[in-house]
């Protein structure tokens, strides 16, 4: 046994031979570092998932609520409404959070193919006003613009399996060449409903980065400290749910549609259980038909009592593009060949989705697999696993989205690719390759995170060598102090990724913003309106009253 002078003291390996067992006895000072290991950074992702737009909700029967507080029952009843409530509330939430968490993947693609397509459509918009050429032989008129930037502002509604057709009412009331400055103010109300990228995730993201700042400072203060380490791993696993929060909080289209269902003035359609297993025969493809029976046995609620119903936020890409394909300008081949993803950026943005989801996860695997002993261990095989079942998650996104962004001339001419959306390889695809990966996923993630909250993985018995284990005597030794420089590495590069992610969110949102108010300005020009004084005294008089109109 060596020791060194002065105060620094390496720990040598002390191994001793047993038999069916190894226990692990952690020395005294890792208590006084750090005491509890914290899991701050991995929980706090859960407050994302509050800014992720959502179409269903489980919510508390009317008669929590359906009371007065006048007798001593009433406050009984009062005091159980408290408390059933609050358990479907946490319930609620808690699925919320863990769906976001078990399927990232498409959630990220849908999220990211919805900003290329209003990005190429504002970026084009620009060309009606340049002189016809070669690539413009026609141009596009101003209803035909009008109608690009509400596929912008309203593309994430829902138009397939619903009562409504919010593109074909909203399309009607904005007029432009009947109702020129009505139509600009309705389309900037459309606009300001959804909200800024700070307002919508920025003290959020505050909160996570001063956990992971906690935590990386944590391992400077204690080298070697094997639940720091590995608390911070599983946040940065968890920083997935920060990603899906901060591509939704860069999109244009906002999930409520009160503001499309007050401008048509029309009264929401209330549809029944059967109307709704019926509609759900309505959407043209087999994986979205799924889905809405899916939705309509669970008997959720929509979010919003509106009109208008937004679609989940692994289908907004899917939706956006079929209101695309909806519009006037669509038809022009010069239009639809510049706003086309070709298969390159196709491929790309399957590459991107993924990246996002890969980067966090081989970080924490890093961490993991880093952690003496070294090796792949329950952590770090639950981090490859899971990671497995979102690259399959995120391929088959792609394909769903990219049979519904191209139409029926697309799939007459290549012949070869259309076998691919026959019904029986859907289902062949579904049953050997979907059901394992949601296996997987859901098993790894429910699993992965309750046996690190509860310490479950600190009894692994899967490392035991039955004929010769150890029992490791300290936890400062002079792997372990080497291994946190690792792990410290790991938690910087994870930080830094974070905030480009968030910046380039940001500055995403907010270019497209004055690109599409600039739009707009170019469609309807802003000219100063004196109102005389009779309109006035009657604006104060009070609004006038709209008659709603039935369905």
């Amino acid at each position: 046994m060596r020791q060194a002078t002065g105060s620094r003291f390496l720990s040598p390996d002390l191994v001793v031979s047993t038999t069916l067992l190894r226990i692990r006895v952690i020395a005294a000072k890792r208590h006084e570092c750090v005491g509890n290991a914290p899991h701050s950074v991995h929980s706090t992702g859960g407050i994302f998932s509050m800014t992720i737009p959502r179409r269903l909700v489980l919510e508390p029967p009317n008669w929590c609520f359906d009371f007065h507080l006048n007798h001593l029952n009433d406050w009984l009843q009062a005091l159980l409404s408290l408390v059933f409530a609050g358990l479907i509330v946490i319930m609620d939430t808690t699925l919320w959070v863990f769906t976001i968490m078990i399927a990232p993947g498409p959630s990220i693609f849908s999220g990211l193919l919805e900003v290329v397509l209003d990005f190429s459509i504002i970026r084009y918009l620009e060309s009606s006003h340049l002189p016809r050429g070669r690539q413009q032989p026609q141009g596009l008129t101003k209803r035909q613009r009008v109608q690009l930037l509400i596929a912008v502002t309203n593309g994430n509604q829902a138009i397939e399996g619903v009562p409504a057709d919010p593109q074909k009412e909203v399309g009607h009331i904005l007029d432009i060449d009947e109702r020129p400055e009505e139509t600009g103010i309705h389309l900037r109300a459309m606009l300001d409903c959804q909200y800024p990228f700070g307002a919508a995730v920025g003290a959020p993201i505050l909160l996570y980065i001063g956990s992971f700042v906690y935590n990386v400072a944590t391992l400077h203060n204690a080298e070697g400290d094997h639940d720091t380490a590995r608390a911070l791993a599983f946040g940065i696993w968890w920083m997935n749910i920060v990603h899906v929060a901060a591509i939704s909080a860069c999109l244009l289209a906002s999930n409520n549609p009160s503001t499309a269902a007050a401008i048509v003035k029309m009264r929401r359609i209330k549809v029944s259980f059967q109307q709704r297993l019926g509609n759900a025969s309505e959407h043209s493809e087999l994986e979205d038909r799924v889905q809405a029976r899916l939705e309509a046995w669970s008997r959720l609620s929509p979010s919003y009592r509106a009109r208008y119903e937004p679609v989940s936020i692994w289908n907004r890409g899917k939706s956006k593009a079929s209101w695309l394909r909806r519009t006037a300008a669509w038809k022009q081949p010069w239009f639809r060949n510049n706003i086309e993803l070709t298969l390159q950026g196709w491929i790309f943005l399957t590459f991107v989705a993924f990246l996002l989801i890969l980067f966090p996860s081989a970080l924490a695997f890093w961490i993991e697999y880093t952690t003496p002993a070294p090796g792949i261990g329950c952590r770090a095989l639950t981090i490859l696993v899971y990671t497995g079942a979102q690259f399959v998650f995120i391929i088959l996104s792609a394909w769903s989205h990219f049979k519904v962004a191209h139409d029926d001339q697309y799939w007459e001419d290549h012949n070869w690719l259309d076998g691919l959306r026959s019904k029986w390889l859907g289902m062949l695809v579904s049953i050997l390759v979907l059901v394992p990966a949601w296996i997987f996923a859901m098993f790894t993630t429910f699993a992965g995170t309750l046996m690190q909250i509860t310490g479950i993985f600190e009894n692994c018995w899967c490392a035991s060598n039955f004929d010769r284990t150890t029992i490791s005597l300290a936890s400062d030794t002079k792997d372990d102090r080497q291994s946190s420089w690792q792990w410290n590495r790991a938690g910087y590069i994870a930080l830094i990724f974070l905030a480009c992610v968030t910046y380039l969110g940001w500055w995403c949102q907010r270019y497209l913003r004055e690109k599409f108010i600039e739009r707009v300005r170019n469609l309807i020009p802003e000219t100063p309106h004196v109102r005389p004084k009779q309109e006035i005294e009657h604006h104060d008089a009070g609004p006038p009253e709209y008659e709603h109109e039935e369905a």
